[in-house]
């Protein structure tokens, strides 16, 4: 099953802890990284300088998915529902995030995959 969650709430960590950012908090070990997920450069500039706001920000991230979903789809077929993963950013539960964005495709896509998420978006 695929979750999603912060980095920092290790309690909502289920599996193999999987980097969806650009980058890692030092003292967190993750077992890897999916570049598929991570946000462009310009979309995080943008939104942290105030160019865009949330819902600017999810405009582009999707748009940035749609780009990759041959890539994605290859991942998502791949999944094997037995096998536990996190995919991980910084933002804490509660606090808008990426990840939740990129769990929908899961949830979406193959669903006999999705674990759940930690906020709702």
């Amino acid at each position: 099953m695929i979750y999603s969650a912060s980095y920092f709430q290790s309690e909502n960590h289920h599996g193999s802890r999987i980097s969806i950012s650009r980058s890692e908090p030092q003292k967190i070990a993750v077992d890897g990284k999916l570049a598929i997920f991570v946000p462009e450069q310009s979309i995080l500039s943008d939104y942290k300088n105030g160019g865009i706001d949330i819902e600017g920000y999810i405009s582009r991230y999707r748009e940035q998915m749609r780009r990759s979903l041959p890539q994605i789809r290859a991942w998502l077929d791949s999944l094997d529902p037995s096998v536990d993963m996190t995919l991980l950013c910084w933002e804490k539960a509660g606090q808008f995030c990426h990840r939740n964005l990129a769990i929908a495709f899961v949830e979406r896509y193959r669903p006999d995959c999705f674990g759940g998420r930690d906020i709702a978006r």
